[in-house]
C-alpha cells in the first residue's frame, strides 16, 4: 500500500490549480486558491524588493538633528497570529530625525529615547535604499 499515493501532484498540475478549479464549475474555489496566490506572490515580492533595496548599501555616518514628538493614543488594526483585531494603542514618542535634508521617524528602544534631547544633533549610521531613497537607520547616538 503507498501511503500518500494520492496526493501525489507535479509542479505543473499545482501551479494550474485554480485554472483546474474554474474547469470543473467550482468558481469559488477557484478564486480562493486564486487569492492565496496572489498573496504569496506579493510576499516574494516584498521581501525581493526590500533585499534588492539594501543589499550592498555601505553604511554612512552622519549627523541628524533630532526632534521628539508625541504620537497620541489610538486605535489601529494589528494582527495577533491568524486574528486581525482593531487594537488601542496608548501614546508614544518617536523621534524625527532630519538626515541630509530629509526627514524620517525613528522609535528607538526606550532608555535611548529618554536620552535624546529635542533640538539637537547627534551622530547617526544609516543606510539610504537605492531604489527608493528610504533611509535606514542602523545606529543612533552611541556609535
Amino acid at each position: 500500500m503507498m501511503l500518500g499515493h494520492e496526493f501525489d501532484m507535479h509542479f505543473a498540475n499545482l501551479l494550474l490549480l485554480p485554472f483546474r478549479a474554474f474547469e470543473n464549475g467550482g468558481v469559488a474555489a477557484g478564486v480562493v486558491v486564486s487569492f492565496y496566490y496572489v498573496v504569496v506572490v506579493f510576499i516574494i515580492g516584498t521581501l525581493v524588493y526590500e533585499i534588492i533595496n539594501y543589499v550592498g548599501i555601505e553604511p554612512r555616518v552622519g549627523e541628524a538633528n533630532v526632534t521628539k514628538r508625541t504620537v497620541p493614543a489610538h486605535w489601529e488594526w494589528q494582527s495577533r497570529g491568524r486574528a486581525v483585531m482593531r487594537v488601542y494603542v496608548k501614546d508614544y514618542e518617536v523621534l524625527d530625525l532630519i538626515i541630509d535634508g530629509r526627514k524620517t521617524v525613528y522609535r528607538p528602544i526606550p532608555w535611548i529615547l529618554e536620552r535624546a534631547k529635542s533640538g539637537t544633533t547627534v551622530p547617526v549610521e544609516y543606510a539610504t535604499g537605492r531604489l527608493n531613497g528610504k533611509i535606514k537607520v542602523k545606529k543612533f547616538m552611541y556609535l
